[in-house]
């Protein structure tokens, strides 16, 4: 049975409850960052922890403790349960309150860490690559856009839409048409000699796999692109991948009813997710 630690105190998984007047409950009120630990280390831990802080602010949430302690406790539920590689989930909500959105309480958050054995994503993923479908519309002017909120709805629904059809993943597109992200990843486009990803700006979760294979891209003979991206690009891209902290780099290589270049996982996917694989190494 795996320890949970929420609010100071590590429980057993089926102690760990949060009362039903948690506005994460209620409203979806709350935060959450997604993490992966390799042999014990938990890859850009500081990275996750200042956009959760930075998402708090934004939110106007208290925080009840600072980014050192937040480290700690993620670091203490690992040791805890004794895992090398794992899952981990921080998960903050704005706390217990009345019914009514707009209750001016001083509400205290609940905190809490989630940690499990990861034994990572299927083989076939990488060696056949995923198929996608188009589905979905993100809210690009929406206050939480970007954000890593409890509300993960319009992500659960574009994802069923698409398996409902047939697909592995679902890619969502914004209100300008423009394409945003998968359900659960950011997303890349190989062009030539380019590596094209939607920009901040297009409402996308500035994911922290997503930065760090743009800054190995940077240092390849490859010209990054931050920038609106149609759908139309989707299908005559070379290769196309999916980011983020679990899966690291996933090859997609079906979209809708399109092959993605010769249907097979690319040349440059390979690199980027060995070179990933590298820093994860170097950092451990």
């Amino acid at each position: 049975m795996y320890k949970i630690w929420m609010n100071g105190k590590l429980l057993d998984e089926d102690k760990a409850k949060i009362p039903v007047y948690d506005r994460g409950f209620m409203y979806g009120d709350g935060l959450f960052e997604t993490m992966r630990s390799y042999s014990g280390n938990i890859f850009r831990l500081d990275d996750h922890i200042n956009r959760l802080l930075r998402s708090m602010k934004l939110f106007k949430m208290r925080s009840l403790y600072g980014s050192g302690y937040y480290k700690k406790i993620v670091n203490d539920t690992l040791k805890a349960n004794a895992l090398s590689d794992a899952y981990v989930k921080l998960i903050v909500t704005r706390g217990e309150g009345r019914f009514g959105i707009a209750h001016k309480d001083s509400f205290k958050p609940n905190t809490v860490i989630v940690a499990k054995h990861f034994e990572g994503y299927p083989d076939w993923a990488f060696r056949n690559g995923l198929s996608a479908k188009v589905t979905g519309i993100q809210n690009d002017r929406s206050m939480i856009a970007g954000v890593k909120s409890l509300n993960y709805l319009p992500y659960i629904l574009a994802r069923l839409e698409a398996q409902g059809r047939g697909f592995d993943e679902a890619i969502l597109t914004n209100t300008g048409g423009c394409v945003t992200e998968a359900a659960t990843s950011n997303i890349f486009l190989v062009k030539g000699k380019s590596l094209i990803t939607p920009s901040i700006d297009s409402g996308i979760l500035p994911g922290i796999t997503r930065k760090v294979i743009i800054d190995i891209a940077q240092g390849l003979p490859m010209k990054v692109e931050e920038r609106a991206v149609s759908v139309r690009e989707l299908f005559k891209a070379d290769e196309l991948f999916l980011t983020n902290s679990l899966a690291e780099v996933l090859p997609v290589t079906r979209v809708d009813s399109k092959r993605v270049g010769r249907g097979l996982p690319g040349k440059v996917t390979g690199t980027l997710h060995a070179s990933y694989r590298r820093r994860v190494n170097k950092n451990r």
